[in-house]
């Protein structure tokens, strides 16, 4: 039989009585005897805590944590106890069991040293993720603990931020908890905490939710915050907070005052690195938002293109222009959007202003895929703005345009071959490829499209039917326009302007009125595609003004015959010639019924009429460009 020693004696009679007061006698006996063994000690705090007495249960552990935490090994008994308090003290209030109410209710007892104690002998045997967050109880118990424990924390917290779970108790857990005490913390952990929140909530909001606009107002919110908490720690001088409705200009010139208020060398300048990143990739979401439109069943893409104001044909390829361009908009397209684009040049110009912050801002950002689109977008409309033509044409080549759709491709490219003055035969197959990919959506016709002598001006165009095919008709009136100066110009080209003015009238009213006045002044007019494609009220009223009030001016257009469908061309099959001049009575009557008709058409589909136009003739618009 073994021979028990005198406290575990006490402790066995103890235990052996179903009567709680005489179990507290021998207890409170063996306590007297041996108050620093923790048997004893223990036994007390079982009898207690199985009473639920939490007062007398919390004086117990209490007294075991003041004398036995320092031992050589801690008892795994104590341990154990511990663990079961800390796991209930973090459970969601009115979701515990009646054993972990006990604990939470006991530790109301217990004093803040010992409580303080207790987390911190928990967390020194617990795992990374469970020391964190015994850390952050502790934080939330004794926030005059931030300054001693929480840089601990964050360190542990950021340098285990690739593994699951610490990054989301680094962002959602502990920087709120420290925001409003920021703690002394190294300026190298402090960098890597916001490039980290940086990271976090860009991706937060680039997830696909529900309510996207609050997400990411959200978002934007915190990493501005975030901004301002590191800025603290750092000393930076004040940034600005996050307003949704500010122009993005404010922000790049508060950036200006941060630079030229730097020290000698800004590119060592971490706020610089963040506000101008933070900054850019504001601008650059926004502009993208701006550059997708919701249409009807789809969404829109808006592109950069050069305006047309300046096209003249020239075979040469043209040396890039440096000038800063004005950007102009097209309806729908949100005003504000050049001023994106313009900030995110701006701090895109700044981050690559040197090899430091390049490589800091590369580093920043390089984490984060979903921005690789964005960036891809940015780029090309970066090369458009900039005017380098050659490396417009390689991004539009490369690779990772596939996600580009070929249609704002064949736009893109149409517009590049423009602005280099490349004016050939493969221009015009690319319009036609274009012509044969329009968009259902019909959008509107451009504003800014065609401009007067300005500095070198750009536009946001939405790839909608209406767009592209303005874009194209007026890309061929303003090269065909410069050779109504020339006399010997065909009839041809000026009948074929004729049926392009006819789009978004009455915006070429001007060079239809110069036609005319040629027309007027050679006395002839002869143009086999009149009753094909000139349905335009006025211009039909005039030529009905022509053969009524100037007999010498003779006009000449082909009709088609019944079952003959409309004349294509001068001598189609189905057609006959119609003139004006030294015409006898039924042809006369035959030129009426002409006009009637044509005036009848007034309201068909011009868009449509003249896809069919372009489609059938291009080559002969090409003609017309070239010939001399």
């Amino acid at each position: 039989m073994e021979v028990l020693s005198s406290e575990k004696y006490l402790i066995a009679r103890a235990k052996e009585t179903s009567d709680p007061y005489t179990a507290k006698a021998w207890i409170i006996a063996a306590k007297t005897l041996f108050p620093n063994d923790f048997g004893v000690q223990f036994e007390a705090y079982e009898i207690e805590k199985n009473a639920k007495n939490f007062e007398e249960a919390a004086k117990c552990l209490s007294y075991i944590i003041m004398t036995f935490q320092n031992a050589h090994k801690t008892p795994a008994s104590l341990l154990n106890e511990i663990s079961c308090m800390t796991s209930a003290l973090r459970v969601p209030e009115g979701t515990t069991t009646p054993e972990q109410d006990f604990y939470v209710r006991m530790f109301q007892y217990i004093s803040y040293e010992v409580q303080h104690k207790i987390l911190m002998l928990t967390a020194a045997h617990s795992n990374s993720m469970d020391h964190c967050r015994l850390i952050l109880l502790l934080l939330k118990r004794f926030p005059q603990a931030i300054s001693t424990h929480a840089p601990r924390l964050l360190e542990t917290l950021v340098q285990n931020s690739t593994i699951p779970g610490f990054k989301e108790m680094l962002v959602q857990e502990a920087i709120p908890l420290v925001y409003n005490r920021p703690p002394d913390l190294p300026h190298k952990l402090v960098h890597q905490i916001m490039a980290i929140c940086f990271e976090y909530h860009l991706n937060q909001m680039l997830a696909e939710t529900e309510d996207k606009a609050r997400v990411t107002a959200e978002c934007w919110r915190k990493i501005f915050e975030m901004l301002e908490f590191c800025g603290k720690i750092l000393k930076w001088e004040p940034f600005m907070p996050y307003k949704k409705g500010w122009s993005k200009d404010i922000y790049w010139q508060k950036i200006i005052q941060l630079v030229q208020s730097a020290p000698p060398r800004p590119s060592e300048n971490k706020q610089i690195l963040f506000c101008a990143t933070i900054v850019f990739v504001l601008s650059l979401q926004e502009y993208i938002n701006f550059s997708r439109l919701k249409g009807k069943d789809n969404e829109i893409e808006v592109i950069l293109v050069e305006s047309l104001k300046e096209l003249k044909l020239d075979m040469k390829r043209r040396e890039p222009v440096l000038e800063i361009p004005q950007v102009l908009v097209n309806g729908p397209v949100n005003p504000d959007a050049p001023n994106c684009l313009v900030t995110s040049y701006n701090c895109w110009q700044l981050l690559h202003s040197n090899e430091i912050l390049k490589a800091d801002f590369t580093q920043l950002i390089i984490c984060i895929p979903a921005l690789s689109l964005w960036i891809q977008k940015f780029l090309i409309d970066l090369s458009v703005y900039v005017g380098q033509h050659e490396e417009t044409h390689s991004l539009l080549q490369s690779q990772n345009s596939r996600s580009m759709s070929q249609l704002e491709k064949d736009v893109r490219l149409f517009g590049l071959a423009l602005v280099q003055g490349t004016i050939n035969v493969p221009l015009f197959e690319l319009m036609n490829n274009i012509l044969q990919n329009l968009p259902s959506s019909n959008g509107t016709y451009l504003q800014n499209v065609s401009l007067s002598p300005a500095p070198r001006v750009l536009m946001l165009m939405p790839l909608t039917k209406r767009a592209i095919l303005h874009y194209i008709v007026q890309t061929l009136i303003t090269l065909l326009k410069a050779k109504l100066v020339d006399p010997e110009c065909t009839n041809a080209l000026l009948g074929n302007l004729l049926v392009l003015c006819q789009l978004n009238w009455p915006h070429e009213s001007t060079i239809v009125e110069i036609i005319f006045e040629i027309i007027k002044s050679r006395r002839q007019f002869s143009y086999l595609h009149a009753t094909s494609y000139i349905i335009n009220v006025e211009m039909i009223e005039e030529f009905m003004y022509l053969w009524q009030n100037c007999p010498d001016v003779k006009l000449e257009f082909a009709v088609a015959q019944p079952g003959g469908g409309l004349a294509a061309g001068a001598g189609a099959a189905g057609s006959r010639r119609i003139g004006t001049r030294g015409a006898d009575r039924g042809v006369k009557e035959d030129f009426k019924q002409v006009i009637r008709g044509q005036i009848a058409r007034a309201n068909e589909d011009l868009d449509e009429l003249l896809v069919q136009f372009l489609q059938q003739n291009h080559l002969a618009l090409l003609q017309n460009i070239f010939e001399k």
